[in-house]
Parts: C-alpha cells; structure tokens; sequence
C-alpha cells in the first residue's frame, strides 16, 4: 500500500482500534519523515490527539478535534509517553509533537498563573 493509499484509508476511517495494524506497527520507533508529515498537514490527514490517561496497558487518547475518546494498547505508542502529550497520527504511525505538548503546556500555565493573581 502506499502513501497515498494510507492517507486516503485515515481519512476515510474514524475508528482507531480497528485503523492499526500489526505491520503498520512493526516497532515502538517508528521512523516518520518530514516530507510523510508535510504531506499529512498539506492533506489534511494528520490526526491529533491527547494522552489523557495511561491505565496498566492501556493508554486513552482524547481527539482533539472531535473529543473522542480510544483505548489504544500502550505497546502501539512511543514509549516515552505521558498523561498530557500531544501524539499526532500520520500514515499509520503515532509519534509524539514535543513542540505542541510544550505549547500546550505552556499555555495552560499561564492561564493558572493568570488566575491566581
């Protein structure tokens, strides 16, 4: 299948559990080039998602967009991880968007911080 296939089958698909499969998670690394990502926004077709918990082996993903919520088995992830990050989904693979989840972070600090005083 190629790239195009793939971005075609993610934006058709709504349901994650059944979206992954075991070859297009062949290792908890999975490599991701720009240009994958760069054609994944022009397209549209980059899924974003927040770790909202981690249960034993299970981790719960909020959709950003649509603020859905799915169970996805930890060893599907990138191990590092945590309750907060901001995991993007293109073509099959997750990886964690360390410049948004700061962001996010960021942003949320500064509005407790605004509250306080």
């Amino acid at each position: 299948m190629n790239l195009f296939e793939n971005i075609e089958k993610l934006i058709n698909s709504r349901d994650i559990e059944n979206e992954v499969s075991r070859e297009e998670i062949k290792s908890k690394d999975n490599n991701i080039s720009q240009d994958e990502i760069e054609l994944a926004n022009k397209l549209d077709a980059v899924e974003s998602f927040t770790v909202d918990r981690i249960e034993e082996n299970i981790v719960v993903l909020e959709d950003r967009k649509t603020n859905k919520m799915y169970d996805i088995e930890k060893k599907m992830l990138p191990e590092e991880i945590k309750p907060g990050d901001i995991i993007k989904r293109v073509n099959g693979k997750f990886f964690v968007d360390e410049i948004e989840t700061q962001e996010v972070e960021e942003r949320i600090q500064k509005k407790m911080n605004d509250l306080w005083n």
